[in-house]
């Protein structure tokens, strides 16, 4: 079935789903918007338990999308110069989690399209499942290019480059630099830019702990608490990176924690002042 494409990417990875269930939103940075949802997921409290296959196996789900593809890929060899064919054809590369068909078939839609936004955008997000995030920004960028206030090229750009390119700072004056020049901006699920940043930037150093990459983790928690100085789960987050990295520092953050909120947690749901000696 073809997909109404809207506006934006939501990449469906193996990658760590990271929702932000306590805040209310339901971002995840292994999936990214995508043009073919016109809402985001909703916020998910718990990963969902394995559903039984229907009838027939694996193999012949897989056997079926790949003769779907195969369907898809001879009527755009039928009339090449037909880009909704080509976008077609690169969607169901893109459900069926193959970069290498998105990005392939993305691009000679592009040759014939070039400022459809929707396709860079989602092509984008194929460099970035194929571990490209540079060109995965590049697509985004084309995209704002042509579409300057593309609601998922804008979210994507950011989170890739909190997340992937580990450059909290940069990402950041980007995301504020949109908001200066469309007040009021807001993403795909309703939720306004200015106002989500920090949450946003707390949920990438969550993230980049995860990969152990702690010295970016603090970096993406600095950028929340310079949007909001008192941020709580900023400061929380910080204070249990600074204690994993042995920190002198640690001490005073886990203090900044109980200050704020006397009866904070810690990640693990602990009372914060179980951390201070």
């Amino acid at each position: 079935m073809e997909r109404q494409r809207q506006s934006g990417t939501v990449l469906i990875s193996t990658a760590v789903i990271l929702c932000l269930a306590s805040f209310g939103m339901g971002f995840s940075f292994g999936a990214l918007f995508r043009s073919g949802s016109a809402q985001p997921p909703a916020p998910q409290q718990s990963v969902p338990a394995v559903q039984p296959p229907r009838q027939g196996s694996a193999e012949n789900g897989a056997g079926e999308i790949g003769q779907e593809i195969a369907r898809l890929r001879q009527a755009a060899l039928s009339s090449p110069g037909e880009a909704r064919l080509w976008t077609r054809l690169g969607d169901a590369c893109y459900d069926a989690g193959d970069p290498d068909g998105a990005i392939e078939a993305y691009g000679r839609s592009l040759s014939l399209e070039p400022s459809n936004a929707d396709v860079r955008t989602d092509k984008g997000t194929m460099h970035r499942m194929r571990g490209e995030p540079e060109a995965a920004v590049r697509c985004y960028e084309e995209a704002l290019g042509y579409a300057p206030a593309h609601k998922n090229a804008i979210f994507n750009k950011g989170i890739t480059m909190l997340v992937d390119l580990e450059r909290a700072a940069e990402a950041v004056r980007f995301w504020k630099d949109v908001t200066t020049a469309h007040p009021g901006f807001t993403l795909s699920n309703g939720k306004e830019l200015s106002r989500i940043m920090p949450e946003l930037c707390v949920v990438a150093a969550q993230e980049l702990e995860q990969r152990g990459r702690l010295d970016a983790a603090l970096s993406a928690c600095a950028e929340a608490l310079r949007l909001d100085p008192v941020f709580l789960p900023a400061l929380t987050r910080r204070a249990w990176l600074l204690e994993k990295q042995r920190s002198p520092e640690a001490q005073s953050a886990w203090r900044a924690v109980t200050e704020a909120s006397p009866d904070a947690l810690d990640p693990e749901g602990k009372p914060a002042r179980e951390h201070i000696r």
